[in-house]
């Protein structure tokens, strides 16, 4: 529920200064935190299923990379990930 207030209040705030790109956030599949998905490191085509399917983002490259030794799959930035989810269909 706090999650949920949070990004209201930055969608309220983001209106009210009239900029022209809406930032998004994404949870941290190490810490839970928020992050902005542009920043992100994605990690796609991993054996373990999370939260965004086979998916997961993590704030540092050194984290994302801890997963990818453990359960595979590579690590993209945003523009690769957004590729990837429009090339399979599920965007």
């Amino acid at each position: 529920m706090k999650t949920l207030i949070f990004l209201l209040l930055i969608g309220i705030s983001l209106i009210a200064s009239e900029q022209k790109e809406v930032p998004s956030y994404i949870i941290d599949a190490k810490n839970y935190n928020l992050i902005d998905s542009k920043k992100a490191f994605f990690i796609i085509n991993s054996r373990k299923y999370g939260t965004m399917q086979d998916h997961f983002a993590f704030a540092k490259e050194e984290d994302a990379k801890e997963h990818v030794e453990k359960y595979g799959g590579s690590v993209v930035d945003y523009e690769t990930y957004i590729k990837s989810q429009d090339n399979n269909g599920t965007k």
